[in-house]
């Protein structure tokens, strides 16, 4: 079902960003941006090679990586429970819908989730042995993850603990040296490549530092600002989009029968012990990335949240199944499992099939029989990949667009709803300049940015 409803669409400046990539990389044109992103463009480049629409070639790339990750979920499930509950495991995660969903998008979220699979389980696999190769093997995964989605950087806590708990066990400073050097070969393997995408090391820097500049403030929408306290933002995390969207994918069903799974098994999850020691790994992995989602990432942006959603639902059933497994349980995952498959498909078809709002915008335009500019804020990159017919431009203050919109003259000026919100939040009252002319929707879980787009026309 992935396979044949991946996306076709790059609906959003980071999907165009990574869609463009296949065709010439380049970091200071943004293709992709910052920080390169290589080993998921490279695998989108290989599935381009056959499937000509970069868009759904990366997608697709997403879906084979993740089928792979069935692998380390059902091993790491073995360790705690039998075969008939992990395949259950495996069926649960594999079919969340809505990290289902995110799979199926030229992100580099889908790709990165599934090699994150195999990173946390190659961190057991060297926990439980002695063996010096099977250190390596978390380093090598790990690089993978980093260099697919380089803000997965605080899941190196498992390294950390990994290195800690060989420590206890050796004290052997040149063992330990081994492996840090180890480590920073391996993620070497991709920032070499990009510094020589670049031409220099100060060339990459510089590149480094205007994106990061930008990302980690107000309008990259990761601060925490005044206005925003952090309670709200945790609230919002856990709630809205671990909750709601991440586990319930918007469905009323899911957030039924997973309550149901939850108050039924809450009883035996507070009165006995919950967690064994390597247990505590996971749960340390899986909070120190909860902390770095609330502060270091955009909180509007759920998809954000969706390595957390696969790692709390392998908690809870592996506690729920070490304890119990009679006929009522199973049945609830099973309606659990056919319950997604069916909210999942929804939501994947509608994607694939259905025209993003970003598309919509611009073919409106595009029919107009007159001379058309349009203000936009993101949308204007993929109106570019689109290669609209009429001008469309970037536009921030208030000020920069009245003094740009006097080259139109003779044209008819068009804002979008995201431009005013920009003029709001300056303190500009454009209410009598403006006259609602029509909106535009899509999926909201697939872009709940630009999944719904206004457009209004401007009166002098």
């Amino acid at each position: 079902m992935q396979l044949i409803y991946s996306s076709p669409f790059a609906a959003t400046w980071d999907q165009v960003d990574f869609a463009l990539a296949l065709t010439r990389y380049d970091l200071l044109s943004m293709q992709p941006h910052f920080p390169g992103y290589p080993y998921f463009i490279l695998g989108g480049m290989l599935i381009n090679t056959v499937i000509d629409n970069g868009a759904k070639a990366l997608a697709v790339f997403n879906v084979l990586a993740m089928i792979t990750s069935v692998i380390p979920i059902y091993l790491m499930a073995r360790q705690y429970i039998n075969r008939q509950q992990s395949l259950l495991v495996v069926a649960v995660i594999q079919t969340a819908s809505y990290v289902g969903l995110i799979v199926t998008q030229p992100m580099s979220e889908g790709s990165a989730i599934a090699f994150l699979w195999w990173y946390i389980w190659s961190l057991f696999q060297a926990k439980n042995s002695d063996r010096f190769v099977l250190q390596l093997l978390p380093l090598l995964f790990f690089s993978i993850v980093l260099g697919i989605r380089l803000s997965y950087l605080p899941f190196g806590i498992g390294i950390i603990l990994l290195w800690i708990y060989d420590w206890k066990r050796f004290e052997s400073f040149g063992r330990l040296s081994r492996l840090v050097v180890f480590a920073i070969i391996f993620q070497l393997c991709w920032v070499i490549g990009l510094i020589m995408t670049e031409g220099s090391v100060s060339g990459f820097i510089k590149l480094a530092l205007s994106f990061t500049s930008g990302h980690f403030n107000d309008w990259g929408g990761t601060q925490v600002t005044a206005s925003e306290s952090v309670f709200n933002r945790l609230l919002t995390l856990i709630g809205t989009n671990i909750v709601w969207n991440g586990v319930a994918a918007k469905s009323l069903l899911l957030l039924l029968v997973y309550s149901i799974l939850f108050i039924f098994c809450c009883n035996k999850l507070l009165t006995q012990k919950l967690y064994t020691r390597s247990d505590y790994w996971l749960l340390i992995i899986g909070v120190t990335y909860f902390i770095w989602a609330l502060f270091a990432q955009n909180i509007d942006k759920p998809r954000h949240i969706t390595p957390l959603v696969g790692m709390v639902l392998f908690q809870l059933l592996i506690m729920i199944l070490k304890r119990s497994f009679h006929i009522f349980l199973v049945v609830m995952l099973t309606v659990i499992v056919l319950s997604q498959v069916i909210v999942g498909y929804k939501l994947i078809y509608e994607q694939a099939t259905e025209q993003p709002a970003t598309y919509q915008l611009g073919n409106y335009l595009d029919a107009q029989n007159e001379f058309v500019v349009l203000y936009t804020w993101e949308e204007t990159r993929v109106l570019k990949y689109n290669n609209v017919s009429f001008p469309h431009k970037r536009i921030f203050t208030y000020e920069r667009f009245l003094q740009d919109k006097l080259y139109y003259k003779n044209a008819t000026i068009y804002v979008t709803d995201h431009v005013l919100k920009g003029f709001e939040s300056q303190g500009v009252n454009v209410s009598g300049f403006i006259e609602k002319v029509t909106s535009f929707s899509s999926s909201i879980m697939s872009d709940p940015s630009y999944g719904e787009i206004t457009l209004y026309k401007w009166k002098d």
